[in-house]
């Protein structure tokens, strides 16, 4: 079925719709969805067709989930179905990150754009090869230099990372009092008075 032959309605779109997502490797941003549809379908209808789409996967019993994710869609396995999926699925083998290199990019992710002195500073340890790391496994880049003498480099997310832990935005990211809540109530967290 071309673009032409599609009626302009969201219910109508949501087989080509899955099919262009299917296909997708990456997170596919909504105007290169309707650029797929050669710029035809107005945006309030393909918003409308990829929510109806997302609501299709909420049925009970699917595989598959569409989530909004590094400022794009994509479908995403549930996280009840990996274990089967990671048997057949070449999954690359992810290194894990050490609790030092998670701490320097939660200060990133925190206090982007954020300097290597500004990250030690609230770690209190050295960061600059956690920091390495981190951009080595793309989580982390160099945005810019501060406007402070020296110019050192500042750093901040990247889409990868973004991917990687499933948000949209960087807004997205969890209040840090609600991080502080979890942890406690996992019992890895200082008391309430050392916080």
């Amino acid at each position: 079925m071309s673009a032409e032959e599609v009626a302009v309605t969201p219910e109508s779109l949501v087989p080509a719709l899955e099919a262009i997502l299917f296909s997708a490797p990456e997170p596919l941003a909504a105007r290169a969805i309707a650029a797929a549809f050669q710029g035809k379908i107005p945006a309030p209808v393909l918003t409308a067709a990829l929510q109806a789409l997302q609501q299709q996967c909420e049925v009970p019993g699917r595989g598959i989930q569409l989530v909004e994710v590094a400022g794009g869609w994509q479908f995403r396995t549930r996280e009840e179905y990996f274990p089967w999926v990671q048997g057949i699925a070449r999954v690359e083998r992810e290194e894990k990150i050490s609790p030092a290199a998670i701490e320097t990019l939660a200060v990133v992710a925190y206090k982007q754009p954020a300097t290597r002195a500004e990250v030690d500073a609230i770690r209190g340890a050295a960061s600059a090869n956690h920091l390495r790391s981190l951009m080595d496994r793309g989580l982390v880049r160099v945005t810019g230099r501060a406007d402070v003498p020296g110019a050192p480099f500042q750093y901040g997310t990247t889409r990868q990372f973004l991917k990687h832990f499933g948000l949209e935005s960087v807004k997205d990211l969890p209040d840090p009092k609600d991080l502080q809540r979890l942890l406690m109530e996992q019992g890895r967290g200082p008391a309430p008075e050392q916080a």
